[in-house]
């Protein structure tokens, strides 16, 4: 991984070559349907999803990926199941606590939210170059700025994973004892918050001053190097997605699928 592509994984898939708007309209959809729709959805959008993710060919690097919120997944499911307000059928009684059916209910539902949210958008990182999704994004009239935000929330982790790891090896070199034991991997993390937050910090500067040397939000608007592909089936594929977010945002309101 590197600070310049991000998260996005080299490809020649289908959903590779789909433009940045159609996909970010993509995400926006299944956002919308998972956390506005009934629970009974949730299903057979994970079902679809696994079918994109292996369709690129990405489909292990994503499953490997959902080790990330493993902890908040797991968190989530076990404190509904035990303290869930309200609730009074016990499934299985573990001394003055005891899991309930309406918190277990919850809390897997919340979970499978929270899988299926971040399966879209590791799915969209992986797929989506970030200069291709900047360039897509400014040619659409967003403003600089905005564009500029959304590419630096996209590299922010890499950027700080990058450059945790040169310290890292700029510190074993030094004779600091990096890996062992648990303990010796905590001591190790506290003289590397420091040089990381004033690297970041550092680095936001100087990304400023080249910004400002380049006439960042110059106008009148300026052209790009790179022409980011728009054929007519995604302007097609577009509409349909607009269509279908109407349609979730209409159920949502009228609430047609809990009668």
């Amino acid at each position: 991984m590197s600070t310049a592509t991000g998260y996005y994984r080299t490809g020649d898939s289908w959903l590779h070559r789909r433009n940045p708007i159609t996909k970010l309209l993509a995400v926006a959809l299944v956002l919308l349907a998972t956390f506005l729709l009934p629970a009974m959805i949730l299903p057979v959008i994970g079902a679809i999803l696994a079918v994109v993710a292996w369709s690129t060919g990405l489909g292990r690097a994503i499953i490997r990926a959902l080790r990330i919120p493993a902890v908040l997944i797991a968190s989530i499911i076990l404190i509904n199941a035990l303290f869930f307000p309200g609730a009074t059928t016990r499934l299985v009684s573990l001394g003055p606590l005891a899991i309930t059916r309406e918190g277990l209910t919850f809390g897997l539902i919340s979970a499978g939210r929270l899988i299926v949210a971040f399966f879209v958008l590791v799915t969209f990182l992986f797929t989506t170059l970030a200069d291709d999704l900047l360039e897509s994004l400014v040619s659409r009239g967003v403003g600089h700025r905005i564009a500029f935000i959304v590419l630096s929330a996209v590299q922010m982790v890499p950027r700080m994973q990058d450059r945790a790891g040169s310290i890292l090896e700029a510190q074993q070199a030094r004779g600091l004892a990096v890996s062992g034991s648990l303990r010796q991997r905590v001591r190790a993390l506290v003289p590397l918050v420091g040089p990381v937050l004033l690297g970041s910090l550092i680095d936001v500067r100087e990304r400023t001053f080249a910004l400002e040397a380049r006439g960042f939000g110059a106008r009148p608007g300026r052209s790009a190097y790179r022409v980011v592909p728009d054929p007519p089936s995604d302007r097609w594929f577009r509409l349909v997605l607009l269509v279908a977010i109407i349609g979730v945002l209409a159920l949502a309101v009228t609430g047609a699928l809990k009668r």
